[in-house]
């Protein structure tokens, strides 16, 4: 009881404290665009890291905007998040975890270099996380990656999210397949607007194994490829003003082999349907996902999953969000929790995100946060 009541006061304090940044503001993070088109990093920033709209299109233009001169640039910075909680998870009593990133960007005529190193924590050596090559075709409107990238889901699963938790099933493993929607594959991508819809087609060939910021890696006693290529198609479509449906399919087969074992192979397939509305200040995000793995279990049994996230946005000011999401996964065992942030600017150059996660119908509560600082500043403006 002691305990809980300790952890109502933080999470009101911490409440009060984000309240007195969430007052609008100008925002920058990592200059390395911001730069190059002399444009505050606002522009396609809402909050560090997390895209707006023109980012978004920005991004799906292989990060070119062909009617603007283009300026000097910084072609590497770096991201360092330090992340803090009354109440570990992991079994130790570390409370607080520095951890970081270094981010490149370099044309290279008309293809973009894009890099995300993560600098490792928690005992984690540095690994690569993204890097790809992005190339925008101006006539045909086509954006093409080659590298370790992100599933072009209706939202960043994991580089550049709003909050500190992976979303619902996004995160979650499927029986003995540790591939989650989240993880980065190395594979190409072909992404087109038709009309008003948007289109993007991937063919994956493997996998990142760490974490966007780092962390302590996990022995599973497994190990995981893919035993033939992923195939992904991702369609996006605005139905009314403000409104707009997805629905996303992925087909592959995983190879698993468990220490003292031989490999089996667990073709598998995920479904998913998205919705993502806004309203003024208010926006509702929303994923549903189900999977089927032929042999999740290396048995020959077969595994269904289900799971998604219903995310309630209200914006303080442009660069300042208070967030209620569910969560839900069955991949067989099910969890259901409950996750309140609120996130700032603070400054122009960091963001102040706060979180708590309660699971359903009980259990110990998570409270977390973190500041995220962009290093180097941008120079002029």
């Amino acid at each position: 009881m002691r305990r809980s009541a300790s952890l109502g006061r933080a999470t009101v304090a911490a409440t009060l404290v984000l309240g007195a940044f969430a007052a609008p503001r100008a925002a920058s993070a990592i200059p390395i665009f911001a730069q190059r088109y002399d444009l505050t990093c606002e522009t396609c920033h809402s909050v560090l890291p997390e895209l707006n709209g023109f980012g978004v299109a920005f991004r799906n233009n292989g990060y070119r905007i062909p009617a603007l001169k283009k300026h000097g640039t910084t072609v590497a910075a770096l991201r360092e998040q330090i992340g803090y909680t009354p109440t570990p998870t992991d079994g130790t009593t570390r409370k607080s975890v520095p951890a970081g990133a270094a981010l490149g960007a370099v044309e290279a005529g008309q293809i973009e270099a894009f890099v995300h190193e993560t600098l490792g924590s928690e005992g984690s050596s540095a690994s690569l996380f993204l890097g790809y090559l992005a190339y925008g075709n101006q006539r045909t409107g086509t954006v093409y990656r080659l590298g370790l990238q992100e599933l072009p889901l209706i939202h960043s699963p994991a580089q550049r999210n709003d909050t500190l938790t992976t979303y619902g099933y996004e995160g979650t493993p499927a029986g003995l397949d540790d591939l989650t929607l989240a993880t980065p594959r190395w594979a190409m991508e072909a992404e087109r607007a038709f009309g008003s819809a948007r289109v993007a087609a991937t063919v994956s060939f493997g996998n990142a194994t760490g974490s966007a910021y780092g962390g302590k890696p996990v022995d599973t006693g497994r190990t995981e490829w893919f035993a033939a290529p992923e195939y992904g198609l991702f369609v996006y479509e605005p139905v009314l003003p403000g409104v707009t449906v997805g629905v996303d399919a992925l087909r592959g087969t995983r190879a698993i082999r468990l220490d003292g074992r031989a490999a089996f192979d667990d073709p598998y397939q995920r479904t998913g349907f998205a919705l993502d509305a806004q309203r003024g200040r208010l926006e509702l995000l929303a994923e549903q996902w189900y999977g089927r793995d032929a042999n999740g279990d290396g048995a020959g049994d077969r595994l269904d999953s289900a799971g998604g996230f219903v995310r309630l946005r209200w914006a303080l000011g442009a660069h300042a969000f208070v967030g209620l999401r569910e969560d839900a996964s069955a991949a067989p065992d099910a969890t259901h929790s409950l996750l309140w942030y609120v996130e700032t600017m603070a400054g122009r150059h960091a963001r102040i995100v706060v979180q708590q996660q309660r699971p359903i119908p009980g259990g110990r509560s998570s409270l977390q946060a973190a500041l995220t600082i962009g290093v180097p500043w941008p120079r002029g403006k």
